[in-house]
């Protein structure tokens, strides 16, 4: 019980109130997607009540998702905010770069953000 209620505080991207006071991602093919990508991260991460200072570090919150839910899939899978797939391709352009879902260049570019 506590671990999901950690999951629920910790994992941002939530459909909670706080979800509409912070701003959505561009998608992942715009050269601007790493900046707004992490601005709402970052947003959603401390609106749930998480440390600042943990929501700066996207390599410790990917880590820490990863701990709690086991995988991408299934951390998307449970936030609400946006579609499954969005947030997995969200994820993946920005930790990975690439090309997301839909064959789009993750920030136009295809590199990574990180």
């Amino acid at each position: 019980m506590i671990k999901q209620l950690g999951a629920a505080a910790l994992f941002f991207l939530s459909g909670s109130l706080f979800a509409m006071v912070c701003p959505s991602s561009t998608s992942t093919d715009n050269p601007n997607f790493c900046s707004s990508f992490k601005t709402a991260a970052i947003c959603h991460c401390t609106t749930s009540g998480l440390p600042a200072g943990m929501c700066q570090d996207m390599n410790a919150l990917y880590n820490r998702m990863m701990s709690v839910f086991g995988s991408l899939e299934q951390a998307c899978t449970y936030q609400k905010h946006t579609s499954r797939q969005v947030c997995i391709d969200s994820w993946n352009c920005y930790r990975r770069g690439g090309v997301d879902s839909s064959g789009r260049a993750c920030s136009g570019s295809r590199r990574a953000c990180q």
